[in-house]
């Protein structure tokens, strides 16, 4: 029952969510010091999880990851260096976090993007099949995948997304299962959250261009201001992730892959939105924003996610509104210049708060 999953308390801190289902188990994060990542091995920290890390790059100010985890560095695209971290770790559940998330990159670069997210997550799939501590996979897709009407608007990102899909499929399949030798299957999800805001200086990125064009003191440039997307913060995202792996180490889910869509008073909210309430937010509610393509530009390009499967089957729900993403997004990029320790404190606060929210928000759904 989705009230197992979460514990019955009505109020409680990050530590007690998921029914202690993460304490003392060993959890392998891929792109750990990415921007999901970075908030997912810190939270996991405070579940009371042994963590590792898997990724190209070391530990930077602006995702810093949480307590002292056990790192392992290389390409995930890799077999050879991913299958020695599982056997170094030997991890009970794998997060399949990493890989090329920027829209823009995959045009630039087609065959970087496929490599790292049809290649990686291959490679990821690969070695957990074959490693039997594994009990369960966890990968990311996107809601980008569900722009399929329109063959002109699936490109590179959406492409190797969707052929992320078909990878999951296929290792998930009994017979892979078999061929491993694997006593009990591997049981592999895919968990598919909206688009993400919480703090991050990748380029291409709606806020992080926002705090950018601020800085230099430069109106804000938006090209698609109509343009709608199930927007929702980073913590109601890796919360649907963290929610279907303990789900999966329960037991085999109902359904290979969930939707944890944006609340639904955040839903239809467009780019405009977004960036108005952030400023607003962020203290400079009057910042002059450009629309040079026309307010009306984006208008028909429309991407909403729900989250019905998630609820019934894994008792999910989303947590924060629009109003609650941008206020904690104003915060973390307010504390950015002060250094790692002060955006770890903000981190560590917001996932603490978020949590108790969740604990109370999903018991009473759990009850009603």
């Amino acid at each position: 029952m989705p009230g197992d999953l979460y514990g019955g308390s009505s109020r409680g801190t990050a530590a007690e969510l998921y029914g202690g289902r993460y304490a003392g188990r060993r959890v392998l994060v891929t792109g750990h010091t990415g921007f999901v990542g970075a908030w997912a091995v810190r939270w996991l920290g405070a579940l009371g999880a042994e963590v590792a890390g898997y990724s190209r790059g070391q530990r930077t100010a602006d995702a810093p990851a949480g307590g002292a985890i056990r790192a392992f560095a290389g390409d995930i695209a890799d077999g050879g260096p991913v299958a020695a971290a599982m056997d170094a770790f030997r991890p009970e559940i794998v997060l399949h976090l990493a890989g090329s998330t920027v829209v823009a990159a995959g045009f630039r670069d087609p065959a970087a993007t496929f490599r790292a997210n049809v290649a990686g997550t291959a490679a990821v799939l690969d070695a957990a099949t074959r490693q039997p501590s594994v009990r369960c996979v966890v990968v990311t897709g996107t809601p980008a995948v569900m722009r399929l009407g329109d063959d002109l608007q699936l490109g590179p990102y959406p492409a190797s997304k969707l052929a992320v899909e078909a990878c999951v499929a296929g290792y998930a399949h009994a017979r892979t299962q078999q061929a491993a030798g694997r006593a009990e299957p591997l049981r592999i999800g895919l968990a598919r959250p909206g688009v993400m805001i919480g703090g991050d200086w990748a380029e291409g990125r709606l806020l992080a261009d926002v705090v950018r064009a601020i800085g230099h003191g430069q109106p804000v440039t938006i090209g698609a201001p109509g343009a709608v997307r199930p927007w929702q913060h980073v913590l109601d995202g890796v919360s649907g992730v963290l929610t279907l792996a303990a789900g999966l180490w329960a037991g085999p889910a109902p359904r290979r892959r969930y939707d944890f869509g944006c609340a639904k008073r955040a839903a239809g909210m467009s780019v405009r939105d977004v960036v108005h309430g952030f400023l607003a937010a962020y203290g400079v509610p009057g910042w002059p924003v450009r629309t040079p393509n026309g307010e009306t530009a984006g208008a028909q390009d429309r991407v909403e996610l729900g989250y019905d499967a998630a609820r019934a089957d894994l008792g999910w729900r989303p947590v924060w509104g629009l109003s609650s993403a941008v206020a904690a997004c104003a915060a973390w990029y307010r504390a950015a210049p002060a250094g790692t320790a002060a955006l770890a404190a903000t981190m560590e606060d917001q996932i603490a708060a978020y949590a108790t929210q969740a604990t109370e928000a999903w018991a009473g759904a759990a009850a009603a």
